[in-house]
């Protein structure tokens, strides 16, 4: 006679019943996605660093391995690129922090396009544009941006490399009867600059100013959109030590010696 199998005892999976493991698996893998997706959904660049070098040490793998650095803003290339850094020099650290924190204040305060962080020869340079900064012809921060300065002053604190401040302008004559010429101009403008940035804490032994009137322009000066780009403030965060690009390092001073004797004759120009 058939034994009876025990009451109360657990009957077997049917093995109809097998997909339930799978689908679960699938929708967990998809709650992760979907929550991943949703806390970058608002494009904030310091979450997005976070979450890239979060993966790299899971991975063991750079994220921003390549020729090109992308961000997250609507699929459009808005990073410079950081493939010329040395990666051992600790420049490509300081140049991703700082452009998250500086990209992600810009976006806050909806000025995007008047501040940037950008890779250069000597190390990192902060670009303010003086528009946002300055009224035509002057030297006086704004009171109502001064807090750009302030924010960047922040950023930089942490870091204890040597600062250099550059004043650059268009080619236009400068307006008002202030400044004589473009060179004036643009060393008070990096001087009122390099003032505020002490009075936000900055040591002023890591801090130098320079002006260069129209005579670094990093856009065409044929039109107005070329000549807005020129009139900046440059904030160079210096990494003497590692030069790029085969560039000799540049001596630091507490404040470069900008005086008559050495101001080529002007040939006009309009901040």
């Amino acid at each position: 006679m058939a034994r009876r199998r025990a009451s109360g005892g657990h009957s077997e999976v049917h093995a109809d019943e097998r997909w339930l493991i799978t689908y679960a698996d699938m929708i967990t893998l998809l709650l992760a996605l979907f929550i991943t997706l949703y806390a970058l959904s608002d494009t904030n660049m310091r979450k997005f660093v976070a979450f890239a070098q979060s993966l790299a040490a899971a991975f063991n793998t750079d994220i921003f391995a390549g020729e090109r650095a992308f961000t997250v803003t609507a699929g459009q290339e808005s990073a410079p690129d950081v493939a010329q850094f040395d990666a051992r020099s600790g420049i490509v650290a300081d140049y991703r922090a700082l452009q998250a924190t500086i990209t992600d204040y810009a976006i806050e305060r909806g000025l995007a396009g008047q501040v940037s962080v950008e890779p250069v020869a000597e190390g990192i340079a902060i670009r303010i544009s003086s528009s946002l900064l300055f009224q035509r012809g002057r030297a006086t921060l704004a009171p109502e941006t001064v807090d750009v300065v302030d924010r960047v002053a922040q950023a930089l604190a942490p870091l204890p490399n040597a600062i250099r401040i550059e004043g650059h302008t268009d080619n236009l004559p400068p307006e008002g009867t202030q400044f004589r010429d473009n060179w004036r101009l643009s060393v008070a403008r990096a001087l009122a600059v390099l003032e505020r940035l002490v009075g936000d804490g900055l040591d002023p032994g890591r801090l130098s100013a320079a002006g260069y009137g129209e005579h670094r322009p990093i856009a065409s000066n044929a039109d107005e959109a070329g000549r807005a780009r020129n009139r900046r403030v440059d904030i160079l965060v210096l990494y003497p030590d590692r030069p790029l690009n085969g560039s000799s390092p540049t001596p630091i001073g507490s404040l470069e010696p900008i005086g008559e004797p050495i101001l080529p004759a002007p040939t006009g120009g309009n901040p």
